[in-house]
């Protein structure tokens, strides 16, 4: 079932609204027309006005929806919202942007850590052959680390 309507000015009007004019007849909440039961006007665009009337604030407001704005307040003469949201910046600093890299290189600090920690390791498990295992854990530190990183920077 479509919606009630002022037939005055066309404001959709709630079912409680509606409901209660059954016992008195009240006041439309836009125009101030006094309503009845039979003067509210079904879904049809029959009762809805040519010109839009002036909303006038209420307290008590049987309506269903806010009032009407006028579309001169609501249209925007710029369509692009982003509009001069970059101006000033160079191509090379939007490319920046896009790359997202910082400035020192931190893949170089993380996997020569990674190699540390390693020999570090190593160092303190190996008992024969130190070394050797240094360089093993050195190299295996390295691996782990550089593999992580590279784990690291697919998660999504």
């Amino acid at each position: 079932m479509p919606p009630k309507r002022c037939p005055e000015c066309g404001r959709f009007l709630s079912n409680d609204f509606v409901a209660s004019l059954a016992v008195v007849s009240a006041s439309c909440p836009r125009c101030e027309t006094l309503l009845a039961p039979d003067m509210v006007v079904g879904g049809s665009s029959a009762g809805r006005p040519t010109q839009p009337r002036e909303h006038r604030a209420h307290s008590s407001d049987g309506s269903v929806r806010p009032p009407d704005l006028d579309p001169s307040d609501v249209r925007r003469q710029d369509p692009d919202v982003l509009a001069g949201w970059d101006l000033g910046a160079t191509p090379e600093e939007v490319a920046s942007w896009r790359s997202d890299r910082p400035p020192f290189p931190v893949d170089t600090i993380i996997v020569a850590t990674g190699a540390v920690a390693g020999a570090v390791v190593a160092g303190l498990l190996a008992r024969q052959h130190r070394p050797g295992w240094v360089a093993v854990g050195t190299l295996g530190g390295a691996t782990v680390t550089g593999a992580w990183r590279r784990v690291w920077e697919l998660r999504p």
